[in-house]
This record gives structure tokens, C-alpha cells and sequence, in this order.
């Protein structure tokens, strides 16, 4: 379903070349973007980056923060795959096992107890489990 700022968008985009006269065709070869993302702006279909909004703006003679202020906010995120995940979880875990056995190491008085031992690894579990929460969450 279109959005509000999506059909502004695509009103400003489509009414700015049909102010210049351009045909769909015209646009896409002046502004080297795909005829097919151009048809799909003007038809609300995607949200443009913002390269190619200010690539439009420039060639239909529109102002950039007129066309920003219709459009949605753009939001770009790191998704990993599963692979991805396995690898950066194995990774990171020994990476924070072998500096916490680091720290063990270089400290002549730490552990003085066995209850120190078991809060400390406690402890560095603990922030593996929290780090692999993050790195294995779900977003719906």
C-alpha cells in the first residue's frame, strides 16, 4: 500500500518532468537511472535513495528539500545471514574467552578464589550471551 509520502513523491517527480516536457525515456537517459526505477517512482511503487531524488531534482529543475520533505526516511541496516552469524558468533566468543583468560593470566592475585573464578566466568558468559541475543535476534 502506497504511503502518503510516497504518492508526494511520485506527484512532484512525475509533475516535474511532465513540466519539461520530458517523456519517461528522456528522464532516465538525462539522469542515467533505469526507465523501469523511474516508472516505479512516479508510480509510488519504492522509496528512492536519496542519490537518486537529488539526481532527479537537479535535471526537473525542483528544489531537493521540497522533494526531502515528501519523502520517507530512508533507513539502511546490516542484515546478516545465517553464515554470517555463525561465523561472527564463534568469532567474537573466542575472542572474548581468550581476553578474559588474558586477564586471568597477566593478574599474579587474580583469582584468589574459586568463587572469584566462577563470578568472573559468570560474568564473561554472560556478555557472550548478551552479544549472541543481539547478533541472533529476529526483527518482524
Amino acid at each position: 500500500m502506497k504511503s502518503n509520502q510516497q504518492k508526494m513523491v511520485s506527484a512532484l517527480v512525475k509533475e516535474g518532468r511532465l513540466a519539461k516536457g520530458f517523456t519517461q525515456k528522456e528522464l532516465s537517459e538525462l539522469s542515467n537511472i533505469s526507465i523501469r526505477s523511474i516508472q516505479r517512482i512516479e508510480n509510488g511503487e519504492i522509496n528512492p535513495r536519496s542519490y537518486t531524488l537529488k539526481t532527479l531534482a537537479e535535471i526537473l529543475g525542483i528544489s531537493f528539500e521540497s522533494i526531502l520533505q515528501s519523502a520517507p526516511v530512508e533507513k539502511q541496516s546490516f542484515r546478516a545471514n545465517k553464515t554470517q552469524k555463525i561465523t561472527l558468533s564463534i568469532g567474537l566468543s573466542f575472542f572474548i574467552l581468550l581476553l578474559s583468560w588474558a586477564f586471568m593470566a597477566q593478574s599474579p592475585r587474580f583469582p584468589e578464589t574459586s568463587f572469584e573464578s566462577f563470578v568472573f566466568l559468570a560474568f564473561v558468559l554472560l556478555i557472550i550471551t548478551l552479544i549472541l541475543s543481539i547478533i541472533w535476534r529476529t526483527r518482524n
